[in-house]
């Protein structure tokens, strides 16, 4: 068993994961020192989780996911020491919780907590959507976990239990972790919870030279600053302190695939959602420095490398019990407008062959890639896969997306439900299906709709996402829409981040401007024939 000594250890916290981890001690002094022995060392990062826990399943080849990412740091341990660190905005989406979801994102954002720390998170800067909920809510999350709390400019340094630097020493190596937010990227009443990063940072490098024998001039010293600033304000960092060799950055959500230099020191982020980790593997060789930098993808095969993967069930467990509370969130049935939103239903009536055309993409049975992920509930993924999604004719949440004749029970909508499960719900991706088997299954569902008196089911993409419609239709027609502003509709779901393949690619990797041939391409695929 391989030795990893921990002298200083965050009170109130447990300490590194692992069996080549050994905790030496316990104190609470504002440093950890930890003594490597063994094999390189591997700096893996991550940051702008988002408070994502797996991928959505809307991608051709997803990315990101829990599983996967353990899977990734399987396979780094195999070669290397790792030590663990993520730069902040990991539990929630945004800088605020809305009421009617907060029992939904807390429990999302608590099962993140648990699950990066059996994972073995180390250090963690704070980023600002991680206070949506505020300070006392993150201070109970980190005490009940194994992460530890990095961040050198605190005002009030009793307000959490946190360590402002960390050294790492192996031979004549010794490689300094800073933590550092910039209060500007915060919400006014959190910026006063921070000094001035310049000034913070200096007085850190100072302490190190001093306290830790740090030397700038020395081969095998590294400063790392672990920052959740925003990528503008790690340039400006790094100029005021330029001592530091990386600046390991979050917030502002920049894909750096090769790093920026800026004097001495290289910035450098990787793309969020967990879609991509980054690593600076570090050389701990006698005789000289050696420092690579590597951005791993984080594609689906790799929860294969953990055998067996514990967080392939955790995930499980985890929707499971969230489509539960989200259930419980949904439950007010708001009465219907007067007016309500027509559905592909109406359209029958009177568009026979656009509706065997519509039936025949994958458009029409795109709820059931929802059904499949078991994220039918979830509200930042069914407005692309349904029509009417917050339109007052339209409908509010899951618990109202179908409207029956006469009376709405639950008892009624469980029925249908489970039976629109049993049916579709084992689809594994509607874009592999054939048009024969796609129009085979709208039809199914066209059945079931009928079987259960459905008046309205706004379920799956239909004809009123792309055509504007007059409430008085068929009786007053709009005017004819053009051809951009459809297509335009087109690009509100089929954005970079779900769609990167209708998108060239900029030199970073990242999507860039949209491929207008390839959004034709598929334009002309769903169009209807002309009535």
């Amino acid at each position: 068993m391989k030795k990893l000594k921990i002298l200083l250890v965050l009170i109130g916290l447990m300490s590194l994961t692992g069996c080549q981890w050994f905790i030496d001690q316990i104190d609470d002094k504002e440093y950890d020192v930890i003594n490597l022995d063994g094999k390189n060392l591997s700096l893996v990062f991550s940051h702008n989780i988002n408070g994502e826990t797996h991928p959505c399943g809307c991608r051709h080849f997803p990315l990101g996911g829990l599983p996967q990412v353990a899977g990734q740091l399987e396979k780094l341990r195999k070669k290397n020491e790792v030590i663990y660190v993520d730069t902040g905005d990991m539990i929630f989406p945004s800088v605020s919780v809305p009421k009617i979801v907060d029992k939904s994102l807390s429990f999302t954002a608590n099962g993140i907590f648990q699950a990066v720390s059996k994972q073995g998170l180390n250090y963690f800067v704070p980023g600002d959507q991680d206070l949506a909920k505020g300070v006392d809510y993150l201070a109970s999350l980190l005490k009940g976990s194994k992460v530890k709390l990095l961040v050198a400019n605190l005002v009030d340094e009793k307000k959490f239990p946190h360590k402002k630097w960390v050294k790492i020493e192996k031979g004549p190596h010794a490689i300094f972790l800073v933590g550092i937010v910039h209060p500007s990227v915060y919400q006014y009443q959190y910026q006063k919870l921070f000094k001035d990063p310049v000034q913070s940072l200096k007085e850190v490098v100072e302490k190190l030279k001093k306290d830790e024998g740090y030397d700038e001039k020395s081969p095998f010293h590294r400063l790392v600053m672990l920052s959740h600033a925003g990528r503008d304000n790690d340039e400006k960092l790094a100029k005021a302190v330029p001592q530091f060799d990386w600046i390991i950055g979050a917030h502002s959500q920049s894909f750096i695939r090769n790093p920026i230099p800026e004097g001495k020191t290289n910035i450098v982020q990787v793309l969020s959602r967990n879609h991509y980790l980054g690593e600076i593997e570090f050389r701990m060789d006698k005789d000289k420095k050696s420092d690579q930098y590597n951005i791993h993808e984080i594609r689906d095969e790799l929860k294969d490398e953990l055998k067996p993967n514990p967080y392939l069930a955790f995930i499980d467990k985890h929707k499971e019990e969230l489509n539960k509370i989200q259930s419980s969130e949904q439950q007010a049935d708001l009465p219907p407008s007067d007016n309500q939103m027509k559905t592909s239903a109406s359209c029958m009536e009177c568009h026979d062959d656009q509706v065997a055309h519509w039936q025949k993409t994958p458009h029409s049975m795109a709820f059931a890639t929802l059904l499949n992920a078991k994220e039918e509930k979830n509200m930042q993924c069914i407005g692309c896969h349904s029509v009417g999604l917050k339109d007052p004719n339209g409908y509010q949440n899951f618990h109202n997306i179908v409207r029956f004749d006469g009376k709405q029970d639950t008892a009624k909508k469980e029925k249908y439900w489970k039976e629109v499960s049993e049916a579709f719900g084992k689809i594994e991706s509607v874009r592999k299906l054939s048009a024969k088997e796609l129009k085979g299954h709208a039809v199914k569902w066209q059945k079931i709709d009928e079987k259960h008196k459905v008046t309205h089911n706004y379920a799956n993409v239909q004809c009123l996402n792309c055509h504007d419609q007059d409430s008085e239709h068929p009786f007053s027609v709009k005017e004819k829409q053009s051809k951009a502003s459809m297509q335009k509709k087109c690009l509100e779901c089929h954005d970079p981040d779900q769609s990167p393949e209708w998108y060239f690619k900029k030199e970073n990797g990242l999507p860039g401007d949209l491929n207008q041939k390839v959004l034709d391409k598929h334009f002309k695929a769903i169009s209807c024939p002309k009535a």
